[in-house]
Order: C-alpha cells, then structure tokens, then sequence
C-alpha cells in the first residue's frame, strides 16, 4: 500500500514541478502541509491534484483516507523529502 501512496504522490510532486513557496515552509510541518503551501496563488490547483490523487488511489482500491492519513502523517522536511 505504501508504493501506490508514493506513486499517487509522485504524481503530485511532478505536477509542481519539486519547488515553489513550499521551499520557505517550516521544515517540521507535515507532507499534507508542504504540498499545500505550495500551491499558494493557484486558485484551485490544490483541488485539481487531490481529485487526481484521488482517482489514482481509488483505481489502485485505496481509500482517500488511507491517502490523505498516511501523507498527513509523513515529515520529509521539504518537497523532495516527501516524495523519496
């Protein structure tokens, strides 16, 4: 389960290109923290990319809230360290 999660956020983490403001974001703040901070100024980017994840996981049989939980629960430090 944990590779489809990594892949469904790989996914996520080639959609924003690995920079952005996320770069300035405290590096103790979650994975889900980070991800979102880094569509700061995207009306409506963050929604588009959940609603992919979404899709993916639910394709793979995972549920969204196994997805949202387990990259709550993650701490890399920065957009890369999420999706190694």
């Amino acid at each position: 389960m944990k590779r489809i999660l990594v892949a469904v956020f790989a996914t996520l983490a080639l959609a924003l290109g690995l920079s952005g403001p996320a770069s300035a974001a405290d590096p103790h703040a979650s994975c889900q923290a980070l991800v979102s901070s880094s569509f700061a100024g995207e009306p409506g980017g963050r929604a588009l990319e959940l609603q992919d994840a979404f899709e993916e996981a639910a394709e793979s049989g995972v549920p969204v809230g196994a997805v949202l939980s387990e990259f709550s629960r993650l701490h890399g430090g920065s957009i890369e360290g999420c999706f190694q």
